[in-house]
């Protein structure tokens, strides 16, 4: 019997993530994201509507944390040991200050940052050690380290709690993606950073994919799957560099419409592919004059929308540069036609 080799990939690249039928799985404390909340507000709002209302879970959240600082890292303005701390403390907060041991981040970025912050930790003590130090000396809190995944050192991605209570969330939905092709586009730093952490590794990731399987829709595949949005932290920042972030946009919607041009949906978990795959969109029906009309979700989004809430004013599709009504209409979702596009698009 031949054995496929994404499922071995997939066997070698497993991680357990607590359900809400499991003992402490529906107490979490989250991290939110500086970026999610300054460019795409609207995840983090639905996703906290589906967590709490729609699976029951305590979500804390503490006043006192701060960002991970992966932008400032990333970007050479801090060193390593600046990152340590700054992680230690927001897990010192979470623990001792909310009581919870279960932590995920909205973030792919922040889940990266958090996790090579915990494998330096336990594979150089001396890292630790300075860590704890610094930690005591300068906020006087108690290190600790959060064991998410199997019982072992780890924290996961909001992305990975929607996955694990997938069905769940599936059996409470008003609508289906049956008969609705889509495809699955991995955040850099969810799954290429640390291909152990994420859930299937890098080639083959389940944790969007799984998701659309349980909602019925019909997974593609293409040559540029896995490449990346083109975001970049200095190429979407510098308006010199923005054309590479355009580019890469190009190439991947240039790739899918060639293999599957009835494919509308690519889903993602993080939040710069969530904007630039959609927003450069914009860029290149102004400057090449070609549509590719693929709207571009994230996964609170999307189980948004199957749940039954309103596309505009919960799931935040009124700040998308493709229009998302053929998409809707698809599905079969509806919303208010009385109203002119650019009307729906305020929904407040």
């Amino acid at each position: 019997m031949k054995v496929a080799r994404e499922n071995i990939v997939w066997e070698k690249h497993q991680k357990h993530v607590p359900t809400v039928d499991e003992p402490g799985g529906k107490l979490w404390g989250c991290f939110r994201s500086c970026f999610l909340q300054s460019a795409a507000p609207y995840t983090e709002g639905i996703a906290y509507k589906i967590l709490k209302n729609d699976l029951g879970m305590d979500l804390r959240e503490s006043p006192g944390h701060t960002s991970c600082g992966a932008i400032g890292y990333h970007g050479d303005v801090t060193n390593i040991e600046t990152q340590m701390v700054v992680a230690a403390r927001n897990f010192s907060v979470a623990h001792h200050e909310l009581g919870v041991d279960n932590l995920f981040s909205f973030c792919v970025t922040s889940f990266a940052n958090y996790t090579e912050m915990i494998k330096l930790w336990e594979e150089e003590p001396e890292l630790r050690e300075y860590t704890e130090k610094t930690l005591k000396e300068t906020t006087g809190r108690e290190f600790w380290v959060p064991h998410v995944s199997g019982g072992r050192p780890s924290v996961v991605h909001a992305s990975d709690v929607f996955y694990a209570n997938r069905y769940k969330l599936a059996e409470k939905a008003k609508y289906s993606l049956k008969g609705i092709k889509a495809v699955d586009h991995i955040g850099c730093h969810y799954g290429k950073i640390f291909p152990g952490e994420a859930m299937g590794g890098t080639e083959f990731p389940q944790v969007l994919v799984g998701l659309l399987e349980a909602f019925g829709a019909e997974i593609v595949d293409y040559p540029e799957r896995r490449h990346c949005c083109g975001m970049g932290f200095r190429q979407c920042a510098f308006p010199e560099n923005r054309d590479y972030t355009a580019s890469s946009v190009y190439k991947k919607m240039k790739s899918l419409k060639e293999a599957h041009p009835d494919c509308n949906l690519i889903l993602t978990n993080c939040p710069g592919c969530t904007v630039f795959l959609d927003a450069e969109q914009g860029t290149i029906k102004e400057v090449l004059e070609e549509e590719f009309n693929v709207s571009v979700l994230d996964y609170a989004q999307l189980t948004g929308l199957m749940l039954g809430y309103d596309p505009f004013k919960d799931c935040g599709l009124n700040a998308k540069a493709v229009e998302v009504e053929p998409l809707l209409d698809k599905i079969g979702i509806p919303y208010d036609q009385s109203k002119t596009a650019e009307q729906r698009r305020k929904p407040f």
